[in-house]
């Protein structure tokens, strides 16, 4: 589906269990060549591909892949889709040792259905460690920025001033929130707030949204890490013995 020109949203559906069904977002933009905001789950590779060609576009014309962050329903067809690409890979230092070793993030995060979400390890291209700008092509800029919480390298990516990929960052209202970090969270959130011309934001795990829609949903996910902040913090305050089991 095309959000607006050159800016194109494909939804993934996935299982974390037999029972329970899930769905990303990838995003791909599109000018002289094409460029991908994370890459689905394995498998994904065959559909994404799919789609480039019905844009008139090949395989080989992907000159960039955008992680927003390592885990498996982002970065599952990355590794096939840059074997036949060549293109390079943009991800977060923080995050490097899980893309490039995922038994080590295996380990460290299990989920459910893990090896069949992602299956290959790839390596980082395009190591960030700082919030930069780059130009993709003439008239296609792209500023990459570091928004961790709901993991702990999270990235975003805000392309001309006024499209924001923003990967989970933006937990959802109702939906299960995870985090790693609440700080973290809330000061990325509060940064993306306070990016001034974004006209669509465009999060993995929900729909599209105008630029009054995504500042109230950002607000709103602000609102319910504090909500939640609150609870754990009056519990630890009312059991503190039995906090000590667990932090």
């Amino acid at each position: 589906m095309e959000i607006c020109k050159g800016v194109h949203q494909l939804k993934i559906n996935f299982h974390v269990t037999p029972d329970i069904e899930r769905y990303v977002y990838v995003y791909i933009l599109t000018g002289q060549y094409c460029y991908l905001i994370d890459t689905g789950v394995h498998d994904s590779e065959k559909m994404i591909e799919d789609y480039i060609c019905e844009l008139g576009y090949k395989i080989e014309d992907i000159r960039g892949i955008f992680l927003t962050h390592a885990h498996p329903d982002h970065m599952g067809g990355a590794f096939a889709l840059q074997k036949k690409s060549g293109c390079p890979i943009y991800a977060s230092i923080r995050e490097k040792d899980w893309i490039e070793n995922i038994h080590q993030q295996f380990i460290e995060r299990p989920i459910p259905n893990f090896d069949k979400l992602l299956q290959n390890s790839v390596i980082v291209d395009k190591i960030i460690d700082k919030d930069i700008e780059i130009e993709l092509e003439d008239c296609l800029s792209m500023k990459i920025l570091s928004t961790p919480g709901h993991s702990s390298g999270s990235l975003s990516y805000l392309v001309n001033q006024k499209i924001l990929f923003s990967g989970d960052a933006i937990l959802v209202k109702g939906d299960i929130p995870i985090y790693t970090n609440v700080k973290e969270s809330i000061d990325s959130l509060n940064k993306v707030l306070s990016l001034q011309l974004v006209e669509y934001y465009c999060p993995a795990w929900d729909c599209v949204y105008d630029a009054s829609t995504g500042r109230r949903k950002i607000r709103e996910a602000i609102a319910v890490i504090d909500s939640i902040q609150e609870c754990v913090e009056m519990v630890m305050k009312d059991f503190p013995d039995a906090c000590d089991d667990f932090f």
